[in-house]
């Protein structure tokens, strides 16, 4: 069903169910806000980045990528932050208010959230999950809202089978909401449509997830440069392609497993541009060690390989993005090789950028949970013990917000943890269900070794930062350009909080998520910085942006 709303004064229509963005982008609308900084539109499609903020009915701050389009909705860009006056009226409705007391809360609806809430509820452990999107199965297993173009695909039909076993066992579910605040002796706080909830679970599963990392170069901020996240998301759960011709730009498998989507979904790749080399037959040890430890991911990969050739689709490998402008019919992406001596260019409606991801982490440091520096990675990955347990007390962590591992690893760690939180309320765990966790731990460990040598064969150099232009924004939220950055670190201003305070950088709704990862690898690769844990940026409360007016209305009677 069509249903009609304006944007900029201007009727378009769009599908029942889609949202704000998908409407915006399938009506060939990719320039949503001004934030007085560039023109921006939707970039990160998961909530995170907040750069497709719009006004709607009148209301402030809204993400358009979360927020359901409503019939007649009246839709504009968001200018300028409105501020408004607070009114002393206590005459109003009081919104409800929910408590809930559980064993187990598990925070992340995607596909580790829905093993370890399979796992837990199996032995009756009294479960509730929550999570921030309109349904759960999170990107891994991503369902449609609109259509059923991904009905038939593997992932989706392996989340939508899970999502059934977990709410046949009674677990409670929350989407649409999302916590943002955590306090002593496990109380957490979540909003849902303006409602204040209150968890005071026995024990906690933290399956966050993670988010694609930024990737800074000329342009990265244009409307239509999106994350692979998004444009999945776009196409698998509203059947929206971000573009015609999309020009695929990144590092690792997950760039072809949605090139592969998108081309079924009618899209033209123009071109895939993969930062690392070639494999060769000297990379034979590391192929032999794929194939040993996950036959069917290896034979995935094959899969992917041969469709994007029969295609036609061209990979260019040791190639990355350098500079992206726009043009009269949308915009013109350059790609070059390590060397820098071979450029090439394409004309484009959207570019993909898929440069890796980092872990959501950041209500498991706000707890205090111990957390590794890994000098590789130039990252912090969460301390556990064998059992899943962070170093606090009941505080369970699985999956890519403990370190980017992918989403099988994420379903076998959902798997053991649930039943060790069972096991550790006192709940009996039957033959059947132990044994499963035994296979569980045994695939564990085989897929910890595919994963480390897939990224060795995967592994790229990070020149794009030794060659940042002066211009290039660095955090996006401040519009903090590299220059800036840079005049600060050459006066002496390497830590963290120095750069923040003398640059505002990290100090924009994102909350640095974007641009702290950026910060630290120009740190450590051009300025040679020795990197800890203290000088990654702290996690606060609130964890989300809250629109402060809605927030006094909830608390001031309580």
């Amino acid at each position: 069903m069509k249903i009609k709303f304006q944007f900029e004064n201007i009727v378009y229509s769009a599908n029942s169910g889609d949202s704000i963005a998908s409407a915006l982008i399938s009506n060939k609308i990719f320039e949503i806000n001004n934030n007085g900084i560039s023109k921006r539109g939707v970039f990160c499609g998961m909530g995170v980045c907040h750069e497709c903020l719009v006004e709607v009915n009148g209301e402030n701050n809204v993400r358009a990528c979360m927020r359901k389009l409503d019939s007649n909705a009246i839709i504009f860009k968001q200018k300028q932050i409105k501020f408004t006056k607070f009114k002393k009226d206590t005459s109003y409705q009081k919104k409800g208010f929910g408590m809930f007391s559980t064993d187990l809360l598990i925070i992340g609806g995607g596909i580790g959230g829905l093993s370890a809430a399979l796992a837990a509820s199996n032995c009756g452990v009294n479960t509730i999950l929550i999570d921030d999107r309109d349904k759960l199965g999170g990107q891994f297993c991503k369902q449609p809202i609109i259509g059923d173009n991904a009905s038939c695909d593997d992932q989706v039909i392996l989340g939508k089978n899970l999502i059934n076993k977990v709410i046949n066992n009674g677990v409670k579910v929350f989407t649409n909401s999302s916590v943002f605040a955590i306090f002593e002796n496990k109380e957490i706080l979540a909003i849902k449509d303006n409602e204040l909830i209150t968890f005071r679970p026995k024990k906690i599963i933290f399956s966050t997830g993670a988010y694609e990392r930024g990737y800074p170069v000329k342009g990265w901020t244009l409307p239509g440069v999106m994350t692979t996240g998004a444009m999945q998301s776009l196409l698998k759960g509203y059947n929206v392609l971000a573009g015609k011709n999309i020009l695929m730009c990144g590092n690792g498998p997950f760039i072809l497993h949605v090139a592969k989507e998108l081309k079924k979904g009618g899209a033209n790749i123009v071109a895939i541009s993969e930062k690392s080399s070639k494999p060769n037959i000297f990379d034979y040890k590391l192929m032999f060690q794929l194939l040993l430890n996950s036959f069917k991911l290896f034979l995935k990969g094959i899969r992917y390989l041969l469709f994007l050739k029969l295609n036609g689709i061209p990979i260019y490998y040791n190639h990355e993005i350098s500079s992206i402008e726009q043009n009269a019919n949308g915009l013109t992406a350059t790609i070059m090789n390590s060397g820098g001596n071979d450029h090439k260019s394409f004309e484009v409606d959207c570019i993909c950028l898929g440069y890796g991801f980092n872990s959501s982490n950041n209500m498991l440091r706000y707890l205090n949970c111990k957390h590794d520096y890994n000098s590789e990675l130039n990252c912090l990955v969460t301390f556990r013990y064998d059992d899943l347990q962070t170093t606090v007390k009941d505080i369970y962590a699985i999956g890519d917000c403990v370190k980017i591992s992918g989403a099988q690893v994420a379903e076998l760690e959902g798997n053991i943890s649930g039943y060790n939180v069972a096991e550790s309320l006192g709940y009996e765990i039957i033959p059947e269900y132990l044994k499963e966790k035994n296979l569980c731990k045994i695939k564990l460990q085989k897929l910890e070794k595919f994963q480390s040598n897939l990224w060795k064969l995967y592994k790229s150099n990070n020149n794009n930062l030794a060659n940042l232009n002066k211009e290039v924004e660095i955090c996006r939220c401040e519009g903090i350009k590299y220059s800036t950055l840079n005049n600060a670190l050459e006066n002496g201003f390497t830590s963290m909080s120095e750069l923040k305070l003398k640059t505002r950088i990290g100090m924009g709704p994102c909350q640095g998520r974007y641009c702290c990862q950026i910060v630290l690898d120009i740190l450590k690769y051009n300025f040679d910085v020795q990197i800890k844990e203290s000088d990654f940026f702290t996690s606060r409360i609130p964890f989300i942006p809250l629109n402060i007016e809605n927030l006094t209305e909830l608390v001031c009677d309580e």
